[in-house]
């Protein structure tokens, strides 16, 4: 009885998971990557901000030569405008910040401006609780802006995913933030991971296997691949984030089952900035893959992935069968559910 009410609480656990997320986008693992969170509204200069509202960081109109007037903070505290400073023959001191005369500065609405990364010239998608909001399109750079003012105060969890060129899709990328009053709340550092595939899913011991996909342009891909000792290599993506590995496969174990994921590294403003993991793809070294291995995660091989495949995997939850284990790791667990998401057809 304890057992199958421990089953009961899976089931229930993982398909509520699936019904939220039935868009077939699925996260294997997400470490969110976050470069700033900055407020412009709360006084503080702080991320990339530069003044905020009236705090210019000690600087008045003297500091740009002029003696009388007031530094306004606009551009969502990125630039300091100096339009309201002048020079007055004879004029004593130098105006200040803000607004004139002791007015108080007016609360704006509350804003939410999320700024990231994910392949060139694509459209992401933008979720909330399960349900998409909103699509923007990416530049040739693989950047994205998204702004609403359409956003509850409070704790908020936004999730992000695309398609790349190939038609591979990434994982569903999510970041969770504050979002502060009558303020604008920039949240840099929403980056996708690299999307991935593999050429074969079955291929000989000693046999070339390309292992490619798409990221932001001319960064460094590190291709992890799961063997008793890991193997990483290492390739750089083209100008259209187009990037593909030739992995020779003599290293691996023969007969077995193999998974691979990628991850970007580049230089951002500065600093080093690594993206969380991909999705995991799986393939076969051998000849053929053995009685009880399903490949592609068809655990009923009718040439679907849909909810039959998934009660299978869910009686097998925890134990070490063949063909729900499919990264072969020796127990059927969270990881083999992400990668049945990779090929759900429905």
């Amino acid at each position: 009885m304890k057992l199958w009410k421990e089953f009961l609480k899976i089931f229930f656990l993982i398909l509520t998971f699936l019904l939220i997320f039935s868009l077939k986008v699925f996260a294997q693992k997400q470490v969110p990557t976050i470069v700033g969170i900055s407020v412009c509204g709360d006084g503080r200069i702080d991320g990339f901000e530069v003044c905020d509202g009236d705090n210019f960081g000690g600087k008045t109109c003297a500091t740009y030569g002029y003696n009388r007037g007031y530094l306004l903070c606009v551009d969502n505290c990125t630039r300091i405008s100096i339009e309201h400073c002048y020079v007055e023959p004879g004029g004593m001191g130098a105006g200040g910040g803000g607004y004139p005369g002791g007015a108080m500065r007016p609360l704006g609405p509350t804003t939410l401006i999320v700024l990231g990364k994910a392949y060139p010239d694509t459209e992401v998608r933008i979720l909330k609780d399960g349900k998409e909001i909103a699509r923007v399109r990416t530049d040739s750079k693989a950047n994205f802006s998204w702004q609403t003012t359409d956003i509850t105060p409070g704790i908020n969890t936004l999730s992000f995913w695309a398609d790349d060129k190939f038609g591979l899709r990434s994982i569903l990328y999510t970041l969770t933030f504050e979002v502060m009053p009558n303020a604008v709340t920039t949240v840099r550092g929403a980056y996708l991971p690299p999307t991935i595939g593999v050429d074969k899913n079955v291929v000989k011991r000693g046999e070339i296997l390309k292992i490619f996909g798409q990221t932001i342009p001319e960064a460094k891909v590190p291709v992890y691949i799961a063997s008793p000792a890991e193997i990483i290599q290492e390739t750089t993506s083209t100008e259209k984030g187009e990037w593909d590995l030739f992995f020779d496969t003599s290293p691996l174990e023969d007969e077995s089952m193999h998974t691979a994921k990628s991850q970007f590294k580049t230089i951002i403003e500065g600093a080093t900035v690594v993206s969380s993991f991909s999705r995991f793809v799986t393939f076969y070294v051998g000849k053929k893959p053995p009685v009880g291995i399903c490949p592609g995660a068809d655990l009923n091989q009718d040439g679907k992935v849909n909810l039959i495949d998934f009660s299978i995997l869910l009686y097998y939850w925890g134990t070490n069968n063949p063909c729900a284990d499919q990264n072969q790791d020796g127990i059927v667990n969270l990881v083999d559910f992400s990668i049945m998401m990779y090929y759900w057809t429905g």
